[in-house]
C-alpha cells in the first residue's frame, strides 16, 4: 500500500488549518492512485509529519510520498522537512519514504494564476 501525505506549515488560526484539511479531503475523494491521503503539519497544528507517518505505517503502508504545500524553497522545504523524513527513514528501514517537489515548484502555478487573473 502507498500513501500521500500533504505537509502544510500549520497556523495558530484554526480556520487556516481547517482550510488545508478540507482541501486534502477533497483531493482524497477525487484521487485513485493512493491507498491513503492525509494532511499533516510541520508545526503549530496536528497531526505532525512523524505521527501521521506512524499512523499510516501501523495501517500497513509500505511507501509514503510527501508533498510540501509551500510556495517557496525556504528553510522548511530545504532543511526541516527533509530532516524529519531522514529521521523516519532511519527509524523504519523497511518503509520507503519519498519527498516530492514542493507546491510552488509546480509547472502549473503560472497557469493557475493566469486563469484566476483573467476572470477580473
Amino acid at each position: 500500500m502507498k500513501a500521500l501525505v500533504f505537509i502544510a506549515h500549520g497556523s495558530k488560526k484554526e480556520l487556516s488549518n481547517q482550510e488545508f484539511i478540507s482541501m486534502v479531503n477533497s483531493i482524497k475523494q477525487k484521487d485513485k492512485n493512493y491507498d491513503f491521503i492525509e494532511a499533516s503539519f510541520l508545526e503549530l497544528a496536528t497531526p505532525d509529519i512523524k505521527s501521521c507517518s506512524e499512523t499510516l505505517i501501523k495501517k500497513g503502508v509500505q511507501k509514503i510520498y510527501y508533498y510540501p504545500f509551500f510556495l517557496n524553497s525556504g528553510r522548511h522545504v530545504v532543511s526541516d522537512i527533509p530532516n524529519i523524513i531522514e529521521e523516519l527513514k532511519s527509524q523504519y528501514k523497511n518503509i520507503e519514504f519519498e519527498l516530492l517537489k514542493h507546491f510552488g515548484s509546480s509547472e502549473f502555478i503560472e497557469e493557475i494564476i493566469i486563469k484566476d487573473i483573467s476572470k477580473i
